[in-house]
């Protein structure tokens, strides 16, 4: 009987500290979050930059005094930047140096810094309905009735342009094509005014404005390999998509 007890009991308290561990593992928050160790800091100052509906933090272990961490995989749903809401941004790197976390101010964008990673992966997913969003809250002025139509590989846009009695209905036919990892150009652009092909009168211009996205200042290495489009949204990643790493798991959700 004796035996039968020490077996219970042993048992119960392997059960009990297991419980404990997988606690400890995965935290979940909601709302406001008031941090108490690096790992949570570091949730806490990505929620206070991007606003996102939810958003995950996986790691080997929490970041050190120094801001390092070997592994660490971050999924972003949902997240606001500049205004533009962003369906999906994910990354996974290895070896990350960040400044140390006594530095970070929440809420405060520069006060967080990546100094080196030796690894990363990246994949972000725009949909057409937030681009035809951001479109009206940044069209102004003189334009009016921007939108963006999504095509299998392409990309149409068009919008009104009155100033003086001057009125003009611009429609452009994109492509896009990544270069050297880093850059985004336009490609076989056309551009008519009031329905004439001035694509040609315009060249000069479009030129001045390439590279239409630069991520040679993205503070972490990455190199783009995808670029698809379809007709709902975009999707921009490097040949190897994020996983998730193993380990501590931090999420959070908006709420209500």
């Amino acid at each position: 009987m004796r035996r039968v007890l020490f077996i219970l009991v042993l048992t119960a308290a392997v059960f009990t500290a297991f419980a404990a561990c997988a606690a400890q593992s995965e935290r979940v928050f909601t709302g406001k979050i008031n941090p108490t160790d690096n790992g949570e800091k570091l949730l806490a100052m990505l929620v206070s930059l991007t606003d996102p509906e939810s958003l995950e933090i996986m790691m080997d272990q929490i970041p050190d005094d120094a801001g390092s961490v070997r592994d660490i995989s971050i999924f972003i749903r949902g997240a606001s930047i500049g205004g533009f809401r962003v369906e999906k941004f994910a990354i996974e790197s290895s070896f990350l140096e960040m400044n140390p976390p006594s530095n970070w101010i929440i809420g405060e964008r520069d006060s967080l810094s990546v100094k080196n990673a030796l690894r990363s992966n990246v994949e972000l997913v725009a949909l057409e309905r937030d681009i035809n969003a951001a479109l009206v809250n940044y069209a102004g002025g003189d334009w009016s009735r921007i939108s963006v139509d999504l095509k299998p590989g392409r990309v149409d846009a068009k919008g009104h342009y009155s100033s003086g009695g001057l009125s003009i209905f611009a429609e452009v036919t994109t492509r896009l094509e990544i270069r050297q990892g880093k850059q985004i150009w336009l490609k076989d652009t056309s551009i008519k005014i009031n329905n004439d092909d001035q694509t040609d009168v315009i060249r000069k211009e479009l030129a001045k404005i390439q590279p239409v996205v630069d991520i040679g200042r993205f503070p972490f290495p990455v190199t783009l390999a995808v670029l698809d489009i379809d007709e709902n949204r975009v999707v921009f990643s490097t040949r190897t998509l994020p996983k998730p790493v193993k380990g501590l798991t931090y999420r959070y959700t908006r709420g209500s």
